[in-house]
């Protein structure tokens, strides 16, 4: 009886942890959605690539499921949005690398090094640390705190980022720097992936002309 229990308990766990989640705001208007099973999350996706709302689609730790590359052809077939960007990791299932390098939708890759397909803005944090931050949104951390704080002598805000599209360097990112020691927890855990798309994202907003 009590292995029985286990296994049901262990398969509540599996289950929850690839269940969709729907949309949510995250900062001036960019819309944030995390996709842990791309069968699931199918219809969150396709109804929010039908918005005209910037948006963030998280794929960092997506489950490798069979038809998660048709599920997310349908990057293909949607109108095209002002700015997409996709989030990617060392464990962002294979299957998905074609889709992500070749659909005709223009997007912007984020992710640490390592991370597949590989990012055109690579973060400068630990893939230990990309895990905790991600972990911790469905622990009750709030998105507001993972994307708030700043690294120490943190070089490359949106500020920077401004003055370098003004410049013409639309593929602007921050410069490599030394990996974090995994085995030291940072003093406030910050989701740097996600904080870098925000940071674009205002960086976007702030080029625009004002009427």
């Amino acid at each position: 009886m009590k292995s029985f229990l286990g296994l049901l308990f262990s398969v509540a766990c599996l289950l929850s942890s690839a269940r969709a989640t729907e949309p949510v705001a995250l900062d001036q208007g960019l819309t944030y959605l995390r996709i842990t099973s791309l069968t699931k999350s199918a219809f969150d996706l396709k109804d929010a690539l039908q918005k005209p709302a910037p948006l963030v689609i998280d794929l960092r730790y997506t489950v490798d499921e069979p038809e998660a590359a048709n599920a997310l052809r349908v990057l293909n077939s949607e109108p095209r949005k002002p700015t997409l960007y996709v989030l990617v990791s060392p464990s962002t299932p294979a299957a998905l690398t074609e889709i992500l390098t070749k659909t005709s939708t223009p997007l912007v890759l984020l992710g640490i090094k390592g991370a597949q397909p590989e990012p055109e803005v690579v973060v400068a944090q630990s893939a230990v640390d990309d895990r905790r931050a991600y972990d911790a949104l469905a622990a009750g951390t709030p998105l507001a705190d993972l994307i708030s704080g700043k690294v120490e002598k943190e070089r490359f805000d949106e500020a920077t980022l401004v003055t370098e599209f003004k410049s013409g360097n639309h593929d602007a990112h921050p410069p490599e720097t030394p990996a974090v020691d995994a085995k030291t927890p940072p003093a406030k855990l910050v989701d740097r992936v996600l904080q870098r798309a925000t940071q674009l994202h205002r960086a976007v907003l702030a080029l625009k002309p004002r009427g």
